[in-house]
């Protein structure tokens, strides 16, 4: 997906955003892609999950504007947990990826941004 102009936000990446603060929401502060593209299909009623490649250019993108940040896990403790392979990334929100959600969902009209207002009823 192409961006067409502006510092807004193309869909998946928004998508992307959304699934992360819904897991912070949920307090899972810090998680990795896996984590987050089985919230994206629990959230779209969908068994698939999103594209690996999407959703990491997502999550780079992301990162990229500040909105999340992220650390590689440390390899010893996927050793202890007997998985083999690289270590995990994990991301987490920010605030200013709290604030770049905040400012998206004024783009849209108000059942679209129904979900910001189920986390914060204050500000509904």
């Amino acid at each position: 997906m192409r961006r067409t102009g502006g510092n807004a936000l193309v869909k998946n990446e928004l998508k992307v955003l959304r699934g992360a603060i819904e897991l912070m929401w949920e307090e899972q502060l810090e998680f990795h892609g896996y984590e987050l593209a089985s919230t994206l299909a629990d959230l779209d009623g969908s068994d698939t999950l999103m594209n690996q490649s999407t959703l990491y250019r997502a999550l780079r993108r992301l990162e990229d504007r500040g909105a999340l940040e992220s650390y590689w896990e440390d390899p010893d403790i996927a050793a202890d947990q007997g998985r083999e392979g690289r270590p995990r990334r994990y991301y987490q929100v920010t605030s200013g990826g709290v604030d770049l959600a905040r400012a998206e969902l004024a783009r849209f009209n108000a059942p679209s941004a129904e979900w910001w207002r189920q986390w914060n009823p204050s500000e509904a």
